[in-house]
């Protein structure tokens, strides 16, 4: 097999918040490329793999995001204060943290909005339901 030295595709190693993009973008860059990379700071530990197709490197991508995102869930515990959750309508503010079962911490407004949107579809009444800072 021969390897076009101007057409590689670099899989990033994602960081905390990476997106698809900051892993790879899908445009092919060449061996030239790499060194200047390398010449501005970056380090050999920040890349996951080269490859010679596209399809190969946006499959292992897909794959490291999904690990990533796992792996970000489960070590991700919202501070207090610093996240949303929902509550029945006749749960008071100052009541929040007294609530008998802990409820599901998200931690921006926007996913727990679709969380209640969710909860909506399977046919709760928006009057039942708020949002609370928790």
């Amino acid at each position: 097999m021969k390897l076009d030295l101007n057409k590689l595709y670099i899989v990033y190693i994602p960081t905390k918040n990476a997106e698809k993009e900051d892993v790879f973008d899908g445009h092919p860059d060449t061996l030239e490329g790499l060194f200047n990379q390398v010449r501005g700071g970056l380090k050999i530990e920040n890349i996951h793999a080269i490859y010679s197709t596209s399809a190969e490197a946006e499959k292992e991508s897909a794959k490291l995001l999904i690990k990533r995102m796992n792996k970000v869930r489960q070590t991700s515990s919202v501070k207090k204060g610093s996240g949303f959750a929902i509550f029945g309508a006749e749960v008071k503010a100052s009541d929040k943290y007294k609530v008998q079962s802990k409820p599901k911490v998200y931690i921006t407004k926007k996913a727990a909005m679709i969380a209640l949107d969710k909860m909506l579809k399977k046919g709760w009444k928006r009057s039942e339901l708020k949002i609370l800072r928790y």
